[in-house]
């Protein structure tokens, strides 16, 4: 059985520099809102690449995890589109879909409220067992 401490870096509270994300999840989808700060900046004015894919890739588990199973990312791809300034309200957004036995696939996105996309992304999950 999958386990979890609450420490995962994206969504865990018990992680003190973790970005404690709340992810609504169910049906294949899942969403979120938030803020970053300047602490996760790269370039001056400008949110690490890093912490993009890390919001999407999470953003594609949680959707596939939301159709019963426990998954782990095998594949992502990733599109830088659009920069993201700290302090701008950004939407992280995903859908999966369950297509073999043991893989899933989603894609997830990320908007600023004027709905201009800054990253988008393609994943591949392996299904590691069926949730109770």
């Amino acid at each position: 059985m999958m386990k979890t401490e609450d420490y995962c870096f994206v969504c865990g509270k018990q992680n003190p520099v973790g970005l404690k994300v709340k992810f609504n999840h169910g049906e294949g989808k899942s969403f979120a809102e938030l803020i970053l700060t300047k602490e996760y900046q790269g370039w001056s004015g400008i949110i690490h690449g890093g912490i993009i894919a890390s919001l999407l890739d999470e953003a594609c588990v949680y959707a596939g995890n939301s159709l019963g199973y426990h998954t782990v990312t095998a594949e992502l791809k990733i599109r830088f589109k659009n920069p993201v300034a700290p302090q701008e309200k950004i939407v992280v957004e995903a859908h999966a879909e369950h297509i073999k036995s043991k893989l899933i696939e989603a894609k997830a996105w990320i908007k600023n409220l004027n709905g201009t996309l800054i990253a988008e992304a393609e994943s591949k999950l392996i299904i590691k067992e069926k949730t109770e």
